[in-house]
């Protein structure tokens, strides 16, 4: 029920973070759009800005940022741009200090008296933190630099482009030439922003739960990790530049998963990562010779092997451009082939996908007019939907927000969790270290990316967390490391559901999880026994999550659903390609995002579940991630400056922002070159990924694996600073089963349960 709903049927609304009290200190994009996601859960976000304001107002993008805040700003509020030092290389001139309130300032009415209340706090970087935590002892405190606390950048801000190049996404990014490609959507400051909002949750979880109150450090280079989830490198790695170009140019890698043009001109994007739809596929276009063919082994994956690439590419070419676009997708309708063609943002908003999911969303802004900005990307069940706010005017709450300071109506620490008030005990935030989610149980059935990372970033967080792998495993056990890392520090066991044994092992731990994760297509599960029903009666106060592809739209209900696909719908593909043929984006946008949206949810629902003991369920999708993995591209109103588009191997906007190569004594290197008023700048381009990019080293976000089913591997770690959880490879198929089994038979035999979190 919506909170206008609510309030016609004279119901008080129910929002997950009621009462939570936020101070938003950090500005651009990240930080802004974590304290944006604990607004749409009905915090209250004062967001406190220079006289100037946020520099970011200026650009659309602040309308879907920092919509359901409130803004003040406070002659009393000295702002600063932290010294930088003089010893370190680098270019100075384009990465100016953070901004930030100084640390006279925190002691200011205004100022002093919002930190005194605070349950949360986003702040700038790691000084920032340090000097709130002095003025709000009890208050979870998220830390948000460009750069992270380490290394030669660390009190500097950078731009998204400056990120993208030092760690990995330029260069990782498939096309044509030999040489990194401008990405045109924000997307590491997009992760930051959502694995800060993960970061914030967790913490208020762990202040209820445990009594803790924890400062944490999300960068955009620890977004730019979590959208390059998976990353990885191979002692054959080591010594090796990654390739700058493809066969199948900005089309993709494997030749069965990849963009396809029809005999219209039209383009569509085929994703055929598993045998049964591979050969679905070549049924579909009447090629069913090739099932078997010899020059063909191991299909699909097995394609990416220059030989059988160069064979296969011509063959399917041929057969696609033989048809036009809506042909093929009736065909492949049929034939359960996954499909979808390309289209612009304007496209998928107009379209009954868009409508069905409610992504079309506006509001009046007093300046702007009617504002389109998207709604937030899920659902939690029992919980009510906040009504959209515009973002605010600078400055529009400050009397407001004063007069509330005044008469006392600004909460303690104790207005968000209420733990203070009800057991006499403020949170600690000097208690002993432990991690945010210790205690709390996971039982993950789901397979492929986009649900096993919600249950990667839960163990990384501290949760116990157990995949249930049905005989075979999970179908992405083939793609190696890759799997390894979307599946890091879990147990695994092996359960045919179909077997009444098996069925009440998967009972036993449903029976002690604290959190179930599937995304079985539908009806699967009720065959299986784990429809919602079936869990809920096993484990009533269980957070569940539920994220079909295509979220509401239930004429899509049995549509397979990939990451690609929804990169060819959402139009993103369309904005990266420009005037040219569209461009696979190598990063798995939604696969990266949604789990960090769904994980969320979690947390918000686990908070929750400690103040009402209810068990809630998580609704996210692939579509709805969409509009948030493009928040300001989204953006639309009269007058709007259009969204920046891309080209064939897009190397930047013009020559003042751009990628360059550039003579060396080692041959020839790429640089980020851009100008900005500050100065111009020049970055090295990393060549080897995100788990080689110093400032990832640096942070710490860099784990070594040195003994997995593949070998020894170096692969992305901890993305959230201050939480000490070290990550341990994935497992091994139904490597726990005599552990796991045992556990349960101790439980079983004292007539308890597995025990779960508090």
């Amino acid at each position: 029920m919506s909170t206008d709903a609510a309030a016609r049927h004279g119901i008080a609304p129910v929002r997950c973070l009621d009462g939570v009290r936020v101070v938003e200190l950090t500005t651009g994009i990240a930080g802004p759009y974590a304290a944006r996601f604990l607004a749409d859960q009905g915090a209250d976000v004062v967001k406190v800005e220079p006289p100037g304001g946020d520099p970011y107002r200026a650009d659309p993008g602040f309308q879907a940022v920092s919509r359901n805040k409130r803004s003040v700003v406070s002659e009393g509020v000295e702002w600063e741009r932290a010294p930088l030092p003089a010893d370190v290389d680098g270019p100075p001139a384009s990465l100016p200090g953070i901004l930030r309130p100084a640390s006279s300032s925190m002691a200011a009415p205004l100022l002093g008296g919002l930190l005194a209340g605070a349950d949360v706090v986003f702040v700038s970087d790691g000084p920032t933190a340090a000097a709130v935590r002095r003025h709000a002892p009890s208050a979870v405190i998220i830390s948000c630099p460009t750069w992270g606390d380490r290394g030669p950048y660390a009190t500097r801000v950078g731009t998204p482009s400056q990120v993208a190049a030092v760690t990995g996404i330029g260069w990782n990014q498939i096309s044509y030439s030999e040489g990194p490609v401008e990405l045109v959507v924000p997307l590491a400051s997009y992760g930051a922003g959502m694995l800060g909002a993960m970061a914030a949750a967790a913490g208020l979880y762990a202040r209820r739960a445990h009594g803790s109150a924890p400062t944490c450090t999300v960068s955009e280079v620890s977004g730019s990790g979590a959208m390059q989830i998976g990353d990885f490198e191979v002692p054959e790695m080591a010594d090796l530049d990654r390739d700058g170009s493809c066969p199948l140019g900005s089309a993709g890698r494997l030749p069965v998963y990849r963009l396809f043009r029809a005999a219209d001109d039209r383009w569509m994007f085929v994703a055929c990562g598993t045998y049964p739809f591979y050969e679905a596929m070549l049924r579909a276009i009447g090629r069913e010779d090739l099932l078997g063919d010899e020059r063909f082994p191991d299909p699909p994956w097995g394609l990416l092997d220059l030989e059988p690439l160069a064979e296969i590419t011509p063959i399917l070419e041929d057969a696609f451009a033989a048809r036009p676009l809506d042909e093929w997708l009736e065909i492949f309708g049929a034939h359960d082939v996954p499909c979808q063609p390309t289209q612009t943002r304007e496209e998928f908003m107009a379209s009954a996908l868009a409508q069905a999911n409610g992504l079309a969303t506006t509001v009046e802004h007093p300046e702007l007019g009617t504002v389109r900005t998207s709604p937030q990307p899920m659902w939690i069940d029992g919980c009510d939907q906040v009504a959209l706010q515009p973002a605010p005017l600078l400055g529009e709450h400050t009397a407001e927000v004063a007069a509330e300071l005044a008469d006392g109506s600004w909460a303690a620490a104790t207005g968000g969790d209420g733990r203070a008030a009800a057991a006499g005990e403020p949170a600690n935030p000097t208690a002993p270290a432990e991690a945010p989610l210790a205690g709390v149980r996971a039982v993950d059935l789901s397979s492929f990316i986009a649900g096993p990372v919600i249950t990667r970033h839960l163990a990384m967080l501290g949760a116990e967390v157990i995949k249930i792998e049905q005989p075979g495993g999970d179908p992405f056990r083939v793609l190696g490391p890759y799997f390894n890392g979307w599946n890091q520090s879990k147990r695994s066991i092996c359960l045919n559901l179909k077997d009444a044994a098996d069925h009440a092992v998967m009972a036993q731990l449903v029976a002690g999880a604290d959190v179930i994760v599937e995304n079985f297509r539908p009806g699967v599960a009720a065959r299986l026994g784990v429809a919602d029903d079936d869990l809920r009666r096993i484990r009533p106060d269980a957070v569940l999550v539920k994220s079909p592809g295509y979220g509401r739209d239930s004429s899509m209900a049995d549509v397979p659903a990939f990451d690609p696909l929804l990169q060819a719908l959402g139009g993103i593909m369309s904005a990266q390609g420009g005037d040219a043929e569209p461009v696979f984006l190598t990063v798995p946008v939604h696969d990266a995002a949604t789990p960090m949206i769904a994980a969320f949810g979690v947390l918000c629902s686990l908070y929750r579940r400690l103040v009402d003991g209810e068990g809630r369920t998580v609704r996210t999708s692939l579509t709805q991630t969409v509009t948030a993995a493009q928040a300001a591209e989204f953006v639309q109103y009269e007058g709007r400056p259009p969204a920046e588009m891309g080209g064939m191997d897009y190397r930047g906007a013009g020559p003042e922002r751009t990628y360059l190569e550039v003579p060396d004594a080692d041959g020839p290197q790429w640089i980020w070159h851009q100008t900005t008023p500050e100065g111009t700048s020049d970055l090295p381009v990393e060549r080897r990924g995100f788990v080689r990019a110093t400032v990832a080293v640096d942070n710490r976000h860099v784990v070594d694996l040195p003994e997995t089913e593949w070998g020894p591997m170096i692969q992305l770690g901890a993305l959230v600073g201050g939480i000490d959880v070290p990550m341990r490879r994935a497992p091994y198929l139904d490597e726990h089963r005599t552990e796991i089994t045992a556990e349960l038979a101790t439980a079983g035999s004292t007539g308890t349960q597995p025990a779960a979190a508090d």
